[in-house]
């Protein structure tokens, strides 16, 4: 793809804001996980005395335990109870599966808790949807509508639902997703992009990208890798938890809990490096099926100053962070695609 310098496509203030913003969510991301792994070490030497601190089973002492190493460092840092609860609740009902399982099957808890995972995210990317599109409305009868009905079409998606979500009392960013799986899978368009501040062609190159996902079957591959990365991740688990006598002791947990989180930032760039390639996929359908490389390109660089994303982050952040490719990396495969096809990207 051609050298894209960001300073031809952004001006110097929305660059400079872009790299104010993003780094400060940047850094923001390092000091939680610094704190997460700071919290946990901890947590391993206390675990005995926290196991010891209760009187409720096997199971009941570990989740307890799990529960105060989930609320020791997610509470502090973000104080965000309702995010704090559900992710309490689902971390309390995932520790009780595994220390049952690996109570019952020492040496095989492992494979089955890998695939008992997997089918509940197959299962949640089926059902999730449903409930997600709760409040959501379809898109009223206009021509940009018939428009984006004949470009799914043109991706072999016909039928596929889309829904518009109402987020412009809480935010004014503009985003999309394709989710779901089967009979679940549509597109959500937030409704801060109808607001008037993009043009038809950038929300039909929308449209476009996020049918490219549901075309290209992404979900579905994303959660192929997930298994190919859970399953042996259980299997590491499995080797150092019984290095510390095994997982199903409760004082355990913490010590489990730090290797999840080592396991997970050891596995990111590559997840990261996936969701990259599967973006830059849906991008180029979006440009085969709208042939306005124009309006992609605009679309991009609106990202950078209505979201204030910086469009060529850091290396480090790109490889731990950033699972889309940078919005000089999106401007490059739009003009890429239009000298290929010796179509003009007009001026912005």
């Amino acid at each position: 793809m051609p050298h894209v310098d960001p300073h031809r496509y952004w001006s110097d203030s929305i660059l400079h804001r872009a790299a104010s913003f993003d780094g400060f969510l940047r850094w923001n991301w390092v000091l939680a996980t610094l704190v997460q792994i700071a919290a946990l070490v901890l947590l391993v030497r206390l675990g005995p005395r926290l196991a010891g601190a209760w009187e409720l089973g096997r199971v009941g002492k570990g989740v307890m335990v799990g529960t105060v190493a989930r609320q020791g460092y997610v509470g502090w840092l973000l104080a965000q109870w309702p995010a704090l609860l559900s992710q309490v609740v689902g971390l309390t009902i995932a520790l009780t599966i595994l220390l049952v399982l690996a109570g019952r099957f020492p040496r095989w808890w492992w494979a089955f808790a890998g695939v008992f995972f997997v089918a509940v995210a197959v299962v949640l990317s089926l059902i999730l949807p449903y409930a997600m599109s709760i409040g959501t409305r379809a898109p009223h009868h206009t021509k940009l509508a018939a428009q984006i009905r004949e470009i799914e079409r043109r991706e072999g998606v016909a039928g596929t639902p889309i829904r518009i979500e109402t987020v412009s009392d809480t935010t004014r960013d503009i985003n999309s997703e394709a989710i779901g799986i089967g009979p679940s899978a549509r597109v959500v368009i937030w409704d801060t992009a109808l607001s008037g501040r993009l043009t038809s062609g950038e929300i039909r190159v929308i449209a476009g990208h996020e049918f490219g996902h549901v075309a290209r079957r992404h979900i579905w591959k994303g959660l192929a890798w997930y298994a190919l990365i859970t399953i042996p991740g259980f299997f590491v688990l499995f080797l150092l938890t019984r290095l510390r006598g095994g997982m199903a002791r409760p004082e355990v947990v913490p010590f489990a809990l730090l290797v999840i989180l080592v396991f997970h930032l050891a596995v990111t760039p590559l997840s990261n490096a996936v969701s990259r390639r599967y973006e830059a996929e849906a991008d180029w359908r979006a440009l085969q099926v709208t042939h306005d490389p124009t309006s992609a390109v605009g679309l991009f660089r609106k990202f950078g100053s209505l979201d204030l994303v910086q469009p060529d982050p850091p290396g480090w952040s790109y490889v731990w962070i950033d699972d889309h490719p940078t919005l000089a990396q999106r401007v490059a495969m739009a003009r890429a695609w239009a000298r290929m096809h010796g179509v003009a990207v007009r001026p912005g």
